[in-house]
C-alpha cells in the first residue's frame, strides 16, 4: 500500500503543474518552468555523478528516477517551511497583543480591534481577525455565541495556547471573574513558548547543516579511496566493477534519502504540540498501563518462548552452538516480553500524560479564577481534557464527591506514574479545596506559575523528541560511509590477490 501510495505521488508530481499548485496551497506563487529547469537540473546532476562516480547507464538511471521523485517534496518543504514560519510568527503577536489588550479593557471586541491595527496587511491573520470582528458586530446573538467567532480563528491556527487564551476572554466576558492573575500566565507561558521554539528552530537548521555537510564528506570519502588506489596502483581498477558500481549506487541513492528524510524533518508545525495519538489510542494505552494483568500475560510469555526453547534444544542435539544461542536469546526476550511490554508501555504512557497534564491544569486555573470550588473545577473540566488523563480525572471526581475533606483523591490522582510535578500541584489542589493553604488568589497564582513551568519542560521534551530524530541522521551518513569502505576495500583486496595469483 505504501509503495503504491509513493508510485502514485511520483506520477502525479511529474506533472509540473502539480508541484506549482501544491506550492501555491502555501500562499506562494512558483511558475511552472521552475520546476522543469529543477527537473532538468536533476538529470544532469544524475549524468554528472555517473561520470565522476564511473557509474553505468543502469544505476544513473536508478539515480535519476529517485532524484526525480524526492525533488517535488524537497521544493515542496522549502516553502512550507516559510509557511508554519510566518503562521508561528502571526501567532505569537496575535497572543501577545490580544491578551494585553484584554487586559486593558476585558471585551473581546476592542481586543479584536486593536490587534487588527497590529497585523501586517499581508498577513492571513489579519484577515482571520477582521472576520472575527465583523462577526462579532453583525452576527453575534444568543443562537450565535461569543466563542463562536473566535473558534473561526481556531479553526486556521491549531494552536492549544491560542485556545487557552480565548477560553479565558470568552468565560471573563461571559461570566467575569478575578482574570488578572490568568492574563499574566498565559502572557508568561506565550514568552517561554516563543523562547523554546525560537531554540528549536535554530536547533533543526543546526542539525540538518550538520547531515548535508556529513553527506558531502562521505560522498567525497567514497570518491576519493578509489581514486587514491588507481592512481597509485593502476593495475587495481575496481571503479569498473560491477559491485563498485552497485554499491556506489546504493549510497547515493540512501544519502539523498537521508537528506530528503532530514529536510521533511525541519519542516515543522511550529503550532502543535501535541499527542501523535488519537483519543481512543490514549485511552487504551493508559487502560493496558492501569489494568495490565501480569498472571495472564506472564502465561503469554511462557507459550511464545516454548518455541524457541525447542529449536534451541534440538540446536544443541545437533550440536549447533551459534544457532542454539540465538535461540536462548529469543527464549529470553520472549520469556520477557510481558514485562518489556509493560515498561515500555508505561513509559509511553509517562510521557503522554506529562504532556497532557499541563494543559489541564490550565484549564483548572481558568476555572479557578471563576470559582474557587476546586470540586466543580474538576468536574467542569473532565468534559474537555485530554483523553490520556480522563480516567484519572473521573477517579478524582468520584473521590471528592465520596468524601470531600479526604485528601486521599488527590494524592492518588496518577500516583503510580510517579510524577513529582503533578504530586506538588494537586497538593496545591486540595490546599485550596480544604482552605488550609491560606490566602487562594496566591495558591491560583503559584499554581499558574507551576504550570508556566510545566509547560516549559512538555515544550522542551517534545523538541527534544525531534532532535533526537535529526541527531540520527546525521549518525546515518557515517553508517553508510563505512558500509561503502567496507565494500571498496573489500573489492581491492580480491583485486590485488587476483593480480599477484595472476
Amino acid at each position: 500500500m505504501r509503495i503504491k501510495r509513493s508510485v502514485a505521488a511520483f506520477l502525479y508530481y511529474l506533472n509540473p503543474k502539480n508541484v506549482s499548485a501544491a506550492i501555491e496551497e502555501y500562499g506562494y506563487a512558483y511558475r511552472v518552468r521552475n520546476t522543469v529547469l529543477a527537473y532538468l537540473l536533476v538529470l544532469l546532476a544524475a549524468v554528472a555523478s555517473g561520470h565522476v562516480f564511473r557509474l553505468g547507464v543502469l544505476e544513473v538511471g536508478a539515480v535519476a528516477l529517485y532524484g526525480l521523485a524526492a525533488l517535488p517534496r524537497v521544493m515542496i518543504n522549502n516553502y512550507k517551511k516559510m509557511y508554519e514560519q510566518k503562521r508561528f510568527s502571526d501567532v505569537n503577536l496575535y497572543i501577545e497583543q490580544v491578551l494585553y489588550s484584554f487586559q486593558k479593557t476585558p471585551r473581546i471586541i476592542s481586543a479584536l480591534q486593536d490587534v487588527e491595527k497590529i497585523m501586517p496587511k499581508d498577513s492571513p491573520m489579519r484577515d482571520a481577525v477582521k472576520e472575527a470582528a465583523h462577526y462579532i458586530l453583525h452576527e453575534y446573538s444568543e443562537e450565535s455565541p461569543l466563542g463562536a467567532a473566535l473558534l473561526q480563528i481556531e479553526r486556521k491556527y491549531r494552536c492549544q495556547r491560542l485556545r487557552d487564551a480565548h477560553a479565558l476572554m470568552v468565560k471573563t466576558e461571559s461570566i467575569g471573574g478575578d482574570y488578572g492573575s490568568a492574563v499574566k500566565i498565559l502572557l508568561s507561558s506565550r514568552a517561554i513558548w516563543e523562547t523554546e521554539t525560537c531554540k528549536f528552530q535554530k536547533e533543526c537548521k543546526n542539525r540538518q547543516r550538520m547531515v548535508n555537510i556529513a553527506l558531502a564528506l562521505v560522498c567525497g570519502v567514497c570518491l576519493f579511496t578509489p581514486l587514491i588506489i588507481t592512481k597509485f596502483a593502476p593495475e587495481v581498477d575496481i571503479m569498473s566493477t560491477k559491485a563498485y558500481k552497485i554499491g556506489t549506487m546504493a549510497m547515493i541513492l540512501i544519502a539523498m534519502r537521508t537528506y530528503r528524510k532530514a529536510d521533511g524533518m525541519a519542516a515543522v508545525n511550529w503550532l502543535e504540540n501535541e499527542s501523535d495519538l488519537t483519543d481512543e489510542e490514549q485511552k487504551a494505552l493508559f487502560y493496558k498501563v492501569r489494568h495490565f494483568c501480569f498472571p495472564h500475560e506472564r502465561r503469554k510469555s511462557l507459550l511464545y518462548a516454548a518455541l524457541p526453547l525447542t529449536l534451541g534444544a534440538l540446536c544443541l542435539i545437533r550440536k549447533w552452538s551459534y544457532a542454539a544461542a540465538a535461540c536462548a536469546a529469543l527464549a529470553f526476550i520472549a520469556f520477557n516480553q510481558h514485562t518489556i511490554s509493560y515498561r515500555l508501555a508505561k513509559r509511553r504512557c509517562k510521557e503522554e500524560i506529562a504532556r497532557a497534564f499541563p494543559q489541564w491544569l490550565m484549564e483548572i486555573s481558568l476555572l479557578l479564577q471563576v470559582t474557587e470550588n476546586v470540586n466543580a473545577a474538576v468536574a467542569a473540566s473532565i468534559e474537555d481534557a485530554p483523553a490520556i488523563l480522563l480516567e484519572g480525572l473521573k477517579e478524582l471526581r468520584d473521590g471528592i464527591l465520596k468524601d470531600p475533606e479526604s485528601n486521599e483523591p488527590y494524592l492518588n490522582f496518577l500516583r503510580e506514574f510517579g510524577i513529582l510535578e503533578i504530586q506538588s500541584a494537586m497538593g496545591m489542589l486540595y490546599a485550596i479545596s480544604s482552605g488550609r493553604g491560606g490566602d487562594a488568589s496566591a495558591q491560583i497564582d503559584e499554581i499558574l506559575s507551576k504550570n508556566a513551568s510545566l509547560l516549559s519542560q512538555s515544550e522542551r521534551a517534545a523538541n527534544e523528541g525531534r532532535l533526537a530524530a535529526l541527531y540520527w541522521q546525521f549518525l546515518f551518513p557515517s553508517l553508510i560511509g563505512g558500509g561503502k569502505l567496507v565494500v571498496d576495500m573489500t573489492l581491492v583486496t580480491v583485486a590485488f590477490l587476483s593480480f599477484n595469483m595472476g
